[in-house]
């Protein structure tokens, strides 16, 4: 390589494995760290370019775990949003959607909103299907309430064949009340249309550096839902447009079942430092609850079904990705790895992940987890987004004393717009407060909200030999901040703004 040699100068810098940011300078050079000196000891002479930091703070790069980067970018691009706030009511929603159906007479309206949307409108339940008949009657059109939760008109439930005479999986949850269907179902948003390959690109380039970079984000690991998406990626990786490294794990079995991953040949890490092949997503369970919120069980797979899969998927060295949102089917996801790493006897044993189970496992199974050595990954801004303050939620200051380091993720899919944020996720964790505004018990430090979107999110993808750490040798992906989140109150750090977001050496958002 033969990249700009830049020094960085003025500002305190997170070293290592150090507790607290501290005044040091930088030199990068072709992509990498060079070295880390005391003010004035760097003895640098020849720079092509000096940044002066005037006491902003580095970080390593944001790594976030566990997003859904084409989703968001298409929802931004051509979905309608619907969050409550700004949102008040169904009425408010139905109006808007009247007025998209206006302009687009034809084919599918699907708008985005937010968790819990029957909690969050004046009328305290989900829109029905009869009144999306009458914004647009003969048309579909879909509202989501998160993204496992989909409001549909009758066009758009017999186009995605979940009429009455269908005969549905018993993942799949329908709402009813007194009169009937309500047009609400749970897990069906793998039946929704997707965006072409073009569609995805546009989508893209308009957001992913507002929407990620613009956060502080230099890599992240996404789930992409057709082919279409990979394509997509494909194709801005070769054009030299990606503005961060993407891990990929294509959900499985809607874009390829594992036979055919597993043919295809490439273990995990296959690829480039930009885009790489990261494994497969598959989900446990679903939703955990109808569409209303009350629990029930989804699960998707069997016992043995589950061990088998990840038996064969780890055979092959294939890191699978485990949703689970309630704390059985996190045992239940632990289990099959546990089985599965006995079985393969370890040769060739990658880490394993189970997704959300930092958000909903008992705290009790971190033991289980540790056996099973999979990675435990947390959504932080579900504390306040999605999910109440139960007691044993998202139990953060207990799985890290007991040894997990916790993997980051933001988990966007254009529900939560503004949780796209590493910020606003370490916030929430280090900030954590409970009903009655007290301090939660699982809250965090501040350091250890940083490595969750930092090195213990590349460990989450066997990267952290390369990222996630500011030491020489490593990437020179870095995030500048105009404010200290060590010294800023916890409600403070949401709002610190991202000066400059640096991937490979060189400035890709921020100042110029």
């Amino acid at each position: 390589m033969n990249g700009p040699t830049t020094l960085l100068r003025g500002g305190r810098v997170l070293v290592g494995a150090e507790p607290a940011p501290r005044p040091a300078e930088l030199l990068l050079r072709d992509g990498l760290i060079t070295s880390i000196a005391r003010p004035g000891e760097g003895g640098h002479r020849q720079v092509d370019e000096v940044i002066e930091l005037d006491g902003r703070v580095v970080l390593p790069g944001f790594v976030d775990g566990h997003c859904h980067l084409e989703l968001t970018a298409v929802a931004l691009e051509f979905q309608l949003p619907l969050h409550t706030p700004p949102y008040e009511s169904i009425a408010q929603m139905l109006a808007a959607l009247d007025r998209a159906r206006a302009a687009q007479p034809l084919g599918w309206i699907i708008a985005r909103s937010s968790f819990g949307l029957q909690n969050k409108v004046a009328e305290g339940r989900l829109p029905h299907r009869f009144e999306l008949d009458k914004v647009s009657p003969g048309q579909p059109m879909a509202v989501l309430a998160g993204l496992h939760v989909a409001c549909l008109n009758s066009a758009a439930i017999t186009s995605l064949g979940l009429d009455h005479s269908a005969r549905l999986p018993g993942w799949i949850s329908q709402h009813h009340d007194a009169n009937g269907p309500t047009g609400a179902f749970t897990e069906v948003w793998d039946r929704l249309p997707t965006a072409g390959v073009d569609d995805v690109v546009a989508a893209l380039r308009a957001h992913a550096i507002p929407v990620f970079s613009r956060s502080g984000v230099t890599s992240l690991s996404t789930i992409p839902t057709s082919a279409d998406d990979v394509r997509a990626l494909h194709r801005l990786a070769k054009a030299g447009e990606l503005p961060f490294r993407v891990r990929f794990y294509p959900h499985v079995p809607r874009t390829a079942t594992l036979d055919e991953v597993l043919a295809w040949g490439p273990e995990s890490g296959f690829g480039d430092e930009w885009l790489r092949f990261g494994g497969v997503k598959i989900f446990v369970d679903g939703e955990g609850a109808d569409a209303v919120g009350n629990p029930r069980d989804d699960t998707k797979w069997t016992q043995r079904e589950l061990y088998e899969f990840v038996r064969r998927a780890d055979a092959a060295g294939v890191q699978v990705m485990m949703h689970a949102v309630t704390p059985g089917a996190v045992r239940f996801a632990c289990e099959a790895a546990l089985q599965a790493r006995q079985a393969n006897g370890g040769a060739r044993h990658v880490r394993h992940r189970v997704e959300h189970a930092g958000d909903y496992m008992d705290p009790a199974d971190a033991g289980l987890a540790t056996r099973a050595a999979v990675g435990l990954v947390a959504t932080p801004h579900f504390a306040t987004s999605s999910d109440p303050d139960a007691p044993d939620f998202q139990p953060l200051r207990a799985l890290i004393d007991a040894g997990h380091r916790i993997i980051g993720a933001t988990d966007c899919t254009g529900t939560v717009p503004e949780a796209a944020s590493p910020l606003v996720n370490i916030a929430a964790a280090v900030g954590r407060a409970g009903s009655d505004g007290k301090p939660s018990p699982h809250r965090i430090s501040v350091v250890e909200g940083i490595r969750m979107f930092s090195r213990w999110s590349a460990l989450g993808a066997a990267e952290e030999h390369e990222k996630g750490t500011i030491a020489p040798g490593l990437r020179a992906d870095l995030v500048v901040l105009d404010d200290d989140p060590f010294t800023v109150p916890p409600d403070r750090i949401a709002t610190i703004a991202v000066d400059r977001t640096i991937v490979a050496g060189l400035t890709v958002s921020g100042t110029a």
